[in-house]
């Protein structure tokens, strides 16, 4: 029996016969012509593979979908483009122009410190490799499984799991990969165990053999013995039954015994994040936390926010995102940005910060409208305080959407902007602000710490931080009744929102959409089913 570790990338166990994938070279094997015409070769088959993608795009499932969406997309992208155009002018054929600029440009990927972003370079290679297989007059190199199986390779493609039916793979280890590519996500969305960046040693000595796969521990036992294998069959049956019970109440829709419909959603930091909570059964994503971006103490580029917001649409799978934009200070520093000041907490913070600073509020604002256009993304304001502020912040958007006009790029002409209501300035405005925006989210954590003075990071004061407050009750009920005045939505994302007991108070005050960290959903959704 041999061990085989590596990182957990999808949960779930297998136990079954090891299939290894060996991809060979592409050759190249066409005579490469003048550089018009494998110019215009390139193109005819860039063309033909986004018509490819879109039909993978149909087969995936609706979490999936956009994975193929985003590759794509890079087919779209300037700078491949421009990579491509510059190695068939210097004499390249157009599938070796192809493989060329997709390792450089794959390469520039894998060196942006963001973690998820770095795992899109294989969707840069999954999506080239198409392209220079259409040159070579090669098949699209989907898997072809003859039987169920784990299936082992130096890396797998999202193409290569969504071309198969579900039920042929057991599950997948690959010697590289990501926890964070695209090929990870769907095996998750799927329930495919996964485990990858297990190396290379195991590949050639695993084809035919039987062997037993641990996608949380992130491990494989290869040629396992009786009691593994019994160990491993015991856990799958009583993993089967878990997940029935799981299933029926993740699936149920979250209605009140009187028929109110109640959307749960999440917040989130990251694609990882949103990922775990589509899982719990979360119905969109009510917070992503963008500033998270910032914390490595550097300020990401337009691009590079394009791409991360796509992927965080990618991730929720077709469900709603809102995006609050960069909300720097108090508790949350940013070296080069955030201020130094005595309080914080009642500084140059959130959207104040934003607005101070237009070459960092900018990029963002474009690059969110930018991948507004690839599916529903919201944008929310936090820390504003009066409408002057929200019309200050819709008055960057247009500048931004003026940018993006004059450059003619691509991007959504019309968003749902709103704002949150975490200071008693917002909650007593609320009816002046609810007719600037398209929807409400409370942030309790800000609107208690203000309402009561007290500093919610200071344990010295942790007493005057009440969990439950009449007078944050007082500021959230004028707060519905402006936006249910307005006809606009009104959601709950702060902590608060995780406590059944207090979800349930929200639901009868007329707030029917509640995010909270994905952890807490099903526990919400079952208080909220039992509802009178």
């Amino acid at each position: 029996m041999l061990h085989i570790s590596g990182t957990a990338a999808s949960g779930g166990l297998a136990v079954g016969t090891v299939k290894r994938i060996n991809r060979a070279s592409s050759g190249l094997t066409r005579v490469v012509l003048d550089p018009r015409r494998e110019k215009a070769l390139f193109e005819a088959a860039v063309l033909l593979a986004k018509d490819e993608l879109a039909e993978l795009e149909q087969r995936a499932s609706e979490a999936d979908k956009d994975i193929f969406l985003f590759q794509r997309v890079m087919l779209d992208d300037q700078g491949l483009l421009d990579e491509i155009g510059q190695n068939i002018r210097a004499g390249a054929g157009g599938a070796a122009a192809v493989e060329k600029a997709a390792e450089v440009y794959a390469g520039r990927i894998r060196s942006i410190e963001n973690e998820y972003l770095r795992a899109r370079a294989a969707d840069v290679v999954d999506a080239c490799r198409r392209v220079v297989n259409i040159l070579d007059g090669r098949p699209r190199e989907t898997l072809r499984l003859d039987s169920p199986c784990i299936v082992a390779a130096d890396e797998i493609y999202p193409s290569d799991i969504v071309s198969v039916d579900r039920g042929m793979i057991l599950g997948i280890i690959t010697a590289g990969g990501s926890v964070q590519g695209h090929a990870a996500i769907i095996s998750r969305t799927m329930g495919i165990p996964a485990v990858v960046q297990a190396g290379e040693d195991f590949l050639e000595v695993c084809d035919g053999q039987p062997a037993a796969l641990d996608g949380f521990a992130g491990e494989m036992f290869l040629c396992p013995d009786d009691a593994t294998r019994a160990r491993f069959l015991h856990r799958i049956k009583l993993g089967k039954r878990q997940e029935q019970t799981l299933e029926k109440l993740r699936r149920a829709e979250c209605t009140t015994q009187s028929g109110q419909r109640v959307y749960l959603l999440a917040n989130c930091s990251s694609p990882e994040d949103i990922e775990l909570a589509i899982e719990k059964g979360a119905d969109g994503v009510g917070l992503l936390r963008s500033e998270f971006m910032l914390m490595a103490g550097r300020l990401p580029g337009e691009e590079e926010q394009y791409c991360y917001y796509v992927s965080c649409l990618a991730a929720a799978g077709g469900r709603p995102v809102t995006v609050r934009t960069f909300d720097i200070g108090a508790d949350k520093e940013v070296a080069g940005i955030s201020q130094d000041e005595d309080n914080p907490a009642l500084g140059v913070r959130g959207l104040r910060l934003c607005l101070a600073n237009p070459d960092l509020f900018q990029p963002q604002l474009r690059a969110l409208l930018r991948a507004a256009a690839k599916g529903p993304l919201k944008i929310m304001f936090p820390m504003v305080s009066t409408p002057a502020e929200m019309q200050a912040a819709l008055d960057a958007l247009e500048t931004a959407r003026e940018t993006l006009r004059k450059r003619n790029v691509a991007f959504a002409e019309t968003v749902e902007v709103g704002t949150m209501i975490e200071t008693p300035a917002a909650a007593l405005l609320a009816e002046p602000l609810a007719a600037m925006c398209s929807f409400f989210s409370i942030g309790t954590n800000d609107l208690t710490q203000y309402t009561h003075a007290a500093d919610r990071v200071n344990p010295g004061v942790a007493a005057y931080y009440p969990v439950s407050s009449p007078a944050v009750t007082q500021l959230i009920r004028m707060t519905v009744q402006a936006a249910q005045k307005a006809g606009i939505p009104v959601s709950v994302c702060g902590e608060s929102a995780a406590d059944p007991a207090l979800a349930a108070q929200y639901v009868r005050m007329g707030i029917h959409r509640l995010s909270m960290a994905a952890p807490s959903l099903l526990e919400v959704k079952e208080a909220i089913l039992n509802m009178e």
